[in-house]
């Protein structure tokens, strides 16, 4: 029997079935085409810096795009946060689940001594652990000034919610000033 020579087409077809796509590819792992021959993916090289920033949660999905002006943009949605990553920066674009922020009452975080966790009161927040809320606002308690961006450990009740900070606490006290906002 004589060499005969076989001739695929390039790109992977997955619109009809293994059987009809006879001399095409079908389904394929690591690799890609150039001037219409399959070649292997010769290796991976890190996009942005880890040490520079990293992202929280684990990645699901990502998305690339080249915008009008040509700058080439990926985002990389987790289960808990939206990023859009250009240069090697993770730009968090997370969506606020309120319009605005919301004013908490008059003195609404309480610290214990020589712990991490901070409760916050808040009257019917409405939102569940695993969530993230940046607070603005608010004078020193405890030794801690709660400013910023916090990750939701537990939600004992409809009226309060618990977060970690990075610091303990010098002092039990309920405090916080009367400008505490939270979004």
């Amino acid at each position: 029997m004589p060499l005969q020579k076989l001739q695929y087409r390039p790109g992977v077809n997955r619109e009809s079935t293994n059987y009809a796509n006879e001399g095409g590819f079908y389904q394929s792992d690591k690799i890609r085409f150039r001037s219409g021959y399959p070649e292997k993916i010769g290796g991976w090289q890190s996009v942005s810096n880890p040490t520079l920033y990293t992202y929280k949660g684990v990645a699901r999905s990502l998305c690339n795009w080249i915008t009008l002006d040509g700058a080439n943009l990926n985002a990389a949605g987790t289960n808990q946060k939206l990023y859009v990553e250009n240069g090697g920066n993770y730009n968090d674009v997370t969506p606020y689940a309120t319009a605005s922020p919301t004013a908490l009452a008059n003195n609404p975080i309480t610290t214990t001594s020589g712990s991490k966790l901070v409760t916050i009161t808040a009257s019917g927040h409405g939102i569940t652990a695993g969530t993230y809320v940046i607070f603005a606002g608010a004078t020193a308690v405890g030794g801690l000034t709660i400013v910023g961006e916090y990750e939701i450990v537990t939600t004992p009740d409809g009226n309060s919610y618990t977060i970690i900070n990075p610091t303990a606490a010098t002092s039990t006290a309920t405090g916080g000033g009367s400008g505490v906002t939270a979004h």
